[in-house]
């Protein structure tokens, strides 16, 4: 039985000015093309790393309710109140505090959207 063989592989080279890879030409694109789409790809992943490790955490949400974990060393009860009423009001409502609980270090703050 006769296996098909691999297409030959020429190397890169320089062909009137222009690069040519397995005998076809090889379109260039500019750095200068480039830049916006590695700044935009960099922030997003800065923001993304900054969501996760920034106190308060979001323990579990509902539109109803959110459930908030943060150190009170590191971040004021205020911080989590705010971030409790930016999660209500995106639903229309006002956030209320049911419950501060202690977990070890940390503090868990339960808020009710009415």
């Amino acid at each position: 039985m006769l296996l098909p063989s691999a297409p030959r592989m020429e190397t890169v080279r320089k062909k009137r000015g222009r690069r040519t890879v397995n005998g076809r030409e090889r379109e260039e694109v500019p750095v200068s093309m480039l830049l916006p789409v590695v700044r935009v790809s960099g922030a997003g992943l800065l923001f993304s790393l900054a969501a996760c490790g920034s106190p308060p955490w979001t323990l579990s949400q509902s539109p109803s309710e959110i459930y908030l974990r943060w150190y009170p060393d590191e971040t004021s009860s205020a911080a989590a109140d705010a971030l409790a009423q930016a999660h209500c009001r995106s639903r229309g409502k006002t956030a209320e505090l049911v419950s501060y609980d202690q977990d070890g270090s940390a503090q868990i703050g339960r808020y009710r959207c009415q």
